[in-house]
């Protein structure tokens, strides 16, 4: 299948103690070095141009509630955030203050920072102050994320949802007095930095030296993750795009702000204290019914864990309740927001529509996820019951998302299992991304050798897996469409002769795997590694037959002999030549086939790997 069509469619180390991921190093600087704020009073309507059209909007056309005071429509239009069609719906009486100001709550007044954590051994929620009391977590770990709340606009109470300023947190014992001081210095990171008479912004600070600047993109990188770098002059979040345009970012420090080369990750992982990205700390929470915030699971089970064998995670809870849900499984229970289970399910899953085009020309529709790779067929979709035409419908009269028809037709599918699954790739730990071994060798996720050897299991077992697909094809064919690369292709050749066989140049009858090693037609070593990989995945293979045999009816046909039967059920002698991606231990594939998970969509078995942390920027220019 050929994919011809552009899309159609589109929705859209050792940890640092936690004193030091951020302002500290705010010092004060005598005098601005650039004026980055308009001194000119502002006209009194603000020009928009919209279509042929000239628009103004008045100062005091339309308020609403912005991250501390009330902010103007035309801020809005000015931060991009408001256009010229809503102006009009609002002065038509089409839409309300209140329906716009909900649309925009993430960017107004949503407490959008991690709030505190759930424990998953009692479903209960608790405050980072807290669980440095009770010593769940360490003082400095807490101080970090009451920081990042702090300079994301609000100290949240996660027992209520509430949010406060530092000083009524501390008046109202959200937050321990001891953090006052830590605190309010982070607040200036939303409230801004107050020079002259002006208050600058986080990046303004770093350019005129008042805020560090490895401290400075830490805050930028949480301001980010939770909604958007924040104006402190207008009081809202704005998106990055947008802030290089108001002089709130730059673009050396938006492209390289997940490059650990230029800015490390500093927040500690609450279960393990590995350090990561605060975005990467976000996609692990879980959004909480009750106070409508997220909190970090802590504890071993890792409800909140992306895992291939599923086909959604658990991104949901209700503390009243006790109950664990997907967003899909929330929101079908009408106890999450359309807009809330979008986004959780963005988290996930990045669906558009797509037609490809089969080899004999025949246009077919296509729902492809840009995360994980998964594809779906609308039409068999709609043949198997998993979608049905009302749905589809719905869709086409735009009165259902893409996100939602490609939920409900995850939510029928039914897990497969195949049980005769050799490994057929990987998937990575942070996406759920499916990867051949070919790519996952590329991308050095894992070594040459252990490559080698899963593909030799793929071949000896019937062909090299597309894990995205589940199709096999000879080793010709998958060097073609990118399975493989020449240098395997030619070590693989051999073992492929094992499925295959070997005519026998007298006879012409297909020679045994026994016989084959005999002729030197193939090495030893190869033939028993091949015979092993068949054994281990639900019995031997005659040349050009799919059955299975037991090791038994294998000596009866004469595939094997005494020697290398009795080698065969010797588990103490199988070689251990695949490193585990993730604890780096030499494993036999016996042992890597039991780490393995079935993947829901292809039934196949698939290692999962981490992407490693790299320490270069390599990896922003090299594409597998």
């Amino acid at each position: 299948m050929h994919a011809d069509v552009t899309a159609l469619k589109q929705e859209k180390n050792p940890v640092p103690g936690g004193e030091e991921w951020m302002l500290e190093g705010c010092r004060a600087a005598g005098g601005l070095k650039r004026d980055f704020l308009n001194k000119n009073s502002e006209p009194e309507t603000f020009k928009n141009f919209d279509g042929d059209h000239a628009c103004s909007v008045r100062d005091d056309e339309f308020q609403f509630q912005g991250l501390w005071h009330t902010v103007t429509a035309r801020q809005l239009v000015e931060a991009k955030l408001l256009d010229m069609k809503t102006i009009e719906q609002l002065r038509l009486g089409l839409k309300t203050i209140e329906e716009v100001q909900k649309t925009l709550s993430k960017f107004l007044t949503k407490a959008t920072s991690i709030a505190g954590l759930y424990l998953e051994s009692t479903k209960e929620k608790i405050s980072f102050s807290s669980a440095a009391k009770k010593i769940i977590i360490d003082k400095m770990m807490a101080v970090a994320f009451l920081e990042a709340q702090a300079a994301t606009g609000f100290i949240i109470d996660p027992l209520s949802g509430q949010t406060y300023s530092v000083e009524d947190a501390v008046l109202k014992g959200v937050v321990d007095p001891e953090f006052k001081i830590r605190l309010l210095e982070a607040e200036k990171a939303a409230l801004g930095y107050p020079c002259s008479s002006k208050v600058l912004s986080v990046f303004q600070a770093m350019e005129n030296r008042m805020v560090d600047r490895q401290r400075g993109k830490h805050i930028l990188e949480v301001q980010i993750a939770s909604g958007g770098v924040i104006d402190p002059t207008r009081g809202i979040r704005v998106p990055p795009e947008i802030a290089l345009q108001l002089g709130l970012l730059n673009n050396a420090i938006l492209q390289f702000l997940h490059e650990p080369s230029s800015n490390s990750r500093v927040f500690p992982n609450p279960n393990n204290k590995q350090a990561l990205y605060y975005s990467e700390l976000l996609r692990m929470c879980v959004f909480d019914v009750d106070s409508q915030c997220f909190l970090f699971p802590f504890g071993e089970k890792n409800i909140s864990n992306l895992n291939v064998a599923k086909t959604h995670r658990i991104s949901v809870v209700d503390t009243r309740t006790g109950a664990e849900l997907t967003a899909y499984e929330a929101f079908q229970r009408a106890l999450i927001e359309k807009s809330t289970y979008l986004e959780l399910s963005g988290q996930q899953y990045q669906w558009k529509e797509a037609t490809f085009y089969e080899s004999y020309g025949q246009p077919c529709r296509m729902l492809t996820d840009a995360k994980t790779g998964l594809q779906f067929s609308i039409s068999k979709a709609i043949e198997q019951g998993t979608i049905d035409k009302a749905a589809i419908k719905k869709y086409q009269e735009g009165l259902l998302t893409l996100t939602e028809l490609a939920d409900s037709l995850l939510s029928r599918l039914v897990p497969k299992k195949d049980v005769h699954s050799p490994i057929a790739g990987y998937w990575l730990t942070s996406s759920g991304e499916r990867i051949s071994v070919l790519k996952a060798s590329r991308r050095n996720l894992v070594d040459r050798i252990t490559a080698l050897r899963c593909l030799e299991a793929q071949v000896s077992t019937g062909g090299i897996i597309d894990p995205l697909t589940g199709k096999r094809y000879r080793v010709a064919e998958a060097l073609h469409r990118g399975l493989v690369d020449e240098g395997f292709a030619q070590q693989l050749r051999q073992c492929e002769l094992v499925v295959t066989g070997v005519s026998h140049p007298v006879t012409n009858k297909v020679m045994s795997v026994v016989e084959t090693v005999a002729a030197n037609i193939i090495s030893k070593d190869m033939g028993i590694r091949c015979l092993e990989f068949q054994y281990l995945t639900g019995g031997l293979m005659e040349p050009q037959a799919q059955s299975r045999l037991s090791i038994e009816e294998a000596l009866q046909v004469g595939i094997i002999d005494v020697f290398i039967a009795t080698k065969l059920k010797d588990q103490k002698s199988y070689i251990r030549n695949i490193l585990c991606p993730q604890t780096k231990r030499k494993l036999t594939y016996k042992e890597a086939l039991e780490k393995a998970d079935f993947d829901f969509h292809t039934g196949l078995k698939l290692l999962e790997v981490s992407e490693p942390l790299m320490t270069g920027i390599s990896s922003l220019y090299y594409s597998s």
